[in-house]
């Protein structure tokens, strides 16, 4: 068997067997739960929702299942809900629940509110594959693995929401009309630098397991000051723990050679967890037809956590990934290699001094390494070489406290990173008279440049959280931010940003954000391949953010939300004109400068779902948006503008089946159109940039899987299939002047598509 064959790791959560206790009254929830998991169900929760101090309160009269379990949860005001095949995710019990006792206030009978720290304030925020915690959700963690995804990728998950403009390949989508680049990644509050495979390609893998990742939070805008370095999104993920007596899980797919390993030690006072994953994605690419090259990456992901004591823990995080790329275009006329090694290592300390004050360090270390060269040469026409080479080192510290009760709570926080960086960057480019036009003139062009930045960040905030009335909630926050390296030197930024809710009823909530968002250019993105050894000042946006969120009887739950960003100090960009889809695009004849000196976007997403109904659920939403920035006098669409989005899909679960069904729709991105001028045969004409579109992107993905119980293991089998109806949807345009023999000549235009029909296919083992 190669050693590329792929494998798909899944998390096994909750294959502990426990004796059947009849006296649970003083005993720990946690207890139960994995006595409960020992019986065959599969529980979803998180430490916030369910402390290792919570006991149970009272005597339950059930014997068993989720009866005996709601009769535990009711009165810390929780509940089980179906996720699907024998899955049950711990969540916040919604207004009326019966048996609920903090429902509703003894005295007065009126509602209870939830706790301040778990009031979701902020627009715009989803959580994905979560475990249980309060606020909108999209996708459950059950959920996300049962979506059909491209590459077992968990980032895509981000794809189906609303506001996401994608192109099918990217691993990250463009946020709300933002710079992939834009969207800030973090795992256990460690900030990632570049978390992609196959960076300078299109990165359509990250550094993330879809198994290691037990909760995905997503700010799509208005994010609070607490995140900072970005303008336009936020990703916030957290890892999966370990079941106390072991979680483990092999898998085997056209993707991945996963294996995951994990469990608890010193009496449950201490956990670890290893996953490791081998790439087989250029045996997928040969079976989709495509000629996008052989990749090959790896990643591995350990944790070790400890509790010195109930009030203090301590953890060491280590993410280590590699991968290496070599690809030939399809008329071999460019080669290119490329290899990557990226470490992140970081060690947190987090203490509660009480139960109104916690608080959290981290130290963190992030080491990349990026290797690139290639060659052009297409004869009579264009030819080229370049050598890239770029490292950089960076080490942050972060300190964050908390402390209030639920009328008043407040947090701040500092932070400190020191960088360095080296960039070694050499490339010839020529073109020949005549291409790729007849009326093109000959060019060149040389770059050598040897960059060698350091520096520091430092940034700090402050935020306020607190019940104005007994519907209204404010949050507001304000970030400093300095940057110390190059000519950014001593530039600082203040971002100030205001969340507010407003309970319209039990089942109905308005949202509002405004905020200032700056991003700084880090030390990794000098733009050397540009011909640019200097970085430019902090590019910012504002956002303003209306949002109204409404749940249905039945579990049926609706979101409409309207945004505004105003973009400001907007640096230069480089993107090749036709076709984006290049092994080098600095060596070819198309890329041209996007100096934008403001920018404007706007747009009203709608999102409708229902993820109570059993055995059907469901999701739909629309997304109608305007992406545009004033280049000179004019004002032009982004790239990757995406008026109308339409997003859904189905789920259905039977015994040991699950199916899902999930479809996109958007308008095509926009492209330059190209014409000869009236009356020759030589003259391109060049039309307003961005000023035509192409066709609509469609996608049909479906994934089925069957799950057989062997004794205390789990089998399960799955196939997926991307772009099932092998839709075209065309990413460039070539075009060509071609002479018709009788003295006149027509230009003809070559479209290529992004990748059609990526089928996957696997096995999974937990044990």
């Amino acid at each position: 068997m190669s050693l590329c064959r792929a494998l798909l790791v899944f998390l096994g959560v909750g294959l502990a067997t426990a004796a059947n206790a009849t006296n649970y009254a003083g005993r720990p929830v946690r207890a139960i739960l994995q006595e409960l998991q020992g019986t065959g169900l599969i529980l979803v929760y998180n430490d916030s929702l369910v402390p290792p101090d919570l006991k149970v309160l009272t005597q339950p009269g059930a014997s068993g299942g989720i009866p005996l379990l709601n009769e535990i949860l009711a009165p810390h005001g929780l509940t089980a809900r179906s996720m699907g095949v024998r899955t049950w995710a711990i969540v916040s019990a919604p207004a009326g629940t019966p048996g609920l006792a903090a429902d509703r206030d003894p005295a007065s009978g009126r509602r209870q509110p939830t706790a301040l720290e778990e009031v979701i304030v902020t627009a715009s925020q989803y959580q994905l594959a979560s475990d249980g915690s309060a606020g909108s959700a999209l996708l459950t963690q059950q959920e996300l693995r049962s979506q059909p995804v491209l590459a077992d990728e968990p980032l895509r998950a981000v794809h189906r929401l609303p506001g996401a403009a994608s192109n099918g390949l990217s691993g990250l989508p463009n946020i709300r009309g933002g710079e992939e680049n834009e969207t800030q990644i973090l795992l256990d509050g460690m900030p990632l630098q570049d978390p992609f495979h196959l960076r300078g390609f299109f990165t359509p893998v990250s550094f993330l397991d879809m198994e290691i990742v037990g909760a995905l939070e997503v700010y799509s805008g208005g994010f609070p000051v607490d995140y900072g370095g970005r303008m336009s999104a936020v990703v916030d993920a957290r890892s999966v723990d370990p079941a106390a007596d072991g979680s483990y899980a092999l898998g085997l797919s056209l993707f991945h050679l996963n294996a995951l390993a994990g469990a608890s030690f010193a009496d449950e006072r201490g956990r670890w967890l290893v996953a490791a994953r081998r790439s087989n994605l250029a045996e997928v690419i040969n079976v989709a037809e495509s000629n996008l090259g052989k990749p090959k990456y790896f990643d591995t992901f350990l944790k070790t956590e400890y509790d010195l004591s109930a009030s203090t823990s301590l953890a060491a995080h280590a993410l280590l990934a590699a991968d290496r790329l070599e690809l030939n275009d399809s008329s071999e006329e460019s080669f290119a290699t490329s290899t990557n090694r990226t470490s992140h290592l970081w060690a947190t300390v987090d203490h509660r001094w009480s139960d109104e004050l916690a608080g959290r360090a981290l130290l963190g270390w992030i080491h990349s390494d990026h290797h690139r060269q290639g060659t052009t040469l297409e004869p009579d026409q264009q030819a080229g070489t370049l050598n890239d080479r770029r490292d950089s080192n960076s080490t942050l510290l972060k300190l964050e406290i908390e402390q209030g009760d639920d009328a008043l709570r407040w947090r701040a926080g500092v932070a400190a990173a020191w960088h360095t960086a080296r960039y070694d960057y050499q490339s010839v480019f020529q073109t020949t008279a005549g291409f790729p036009f007849p009326d093109s003139p000959a060019t060149s062009a040389l770059r050598n440049e040897e960059v060698q930045p350091d520096g520091a960040e430092t940034g700090a905030f402050v935020a306020a959280r607190w019940r104005v009335s007994e519907d209204l909630t404010g949050e507001v926050g304000l970030r400093w931010d300095r940057q110390t390296y190059d000519q950014a030197n001593g530039a600082t930024q203040l971002s100030p940003r205001v969340n507010l809710l407003y309970d319209l009823s039990a089942r109905t909530q308005v949202r509002a954000s405004w905020g200032r968002f700056f991003q700084p250019q880090a030390i990794n993105e000098l733009q050397v391949e540009d011909g640019i050894d200097t970085f430019f000042p902090a590019q910012r946006s504002d956002h303003f953010i209306l949002s109204l969120d409404h749940g249905f009887a039945g579990g049926i739950s609706a979101r409409i939300e309207a945004y505004y960003k105003d973009y400001d100090q907007l640096r230069p960009r480089f993107e090749n004109l036709f076709d984006p889809l290049v092994l080098l695009p600095e060596l070819e004849y198309d890329p041209v400068e996007i100096a934008a000196s403001t920018g404007n976007i706007y747009g009203l997403e709608f999102l409708l779902q229902d993820r109570s109904a059993q055995p059907w659920g469901w999701w739909f939403s629309y997304a109608l948006a305007r992406a545009e920035e004033t280049v000179g006098s004019d004002v032009i669409p982004r790239s990757w503008d995406q008026r109308h989005t339409f997003n859904g899909g189905v789920t259905w679960n039977r015994g040991p089946w699950e199916v899902t069904l999930a479809g996109v729709w958007h308008t095509g991105w926009p492209t330059t159109p190209v014409r000869l001028a009236p009356g020759s045969s030589t003259e391109v004409l060049i039309g307003e940039q961005n000023s035509a579109r192409l066709d609509p992107f469609r996608s049909l993905d479906l994934r089925a899987a069957y799950t057989v119980e062997l004794g205390d293991s789990r089998l399960l089998g799955f196939v997926e299939l991307i772009n099932t109806l092998g839709m075209k949807n065309p990413c460039c345009v070539d075009y060509r002047v071609v002479d018709t023999g009788n003295g006149s000549a027509e230009l003809k235009q070559s479209r290529d598509y992004w990748p059609r029909f990526v089928p996957n296919i696997g096995v999974l083992w937990t044990f």
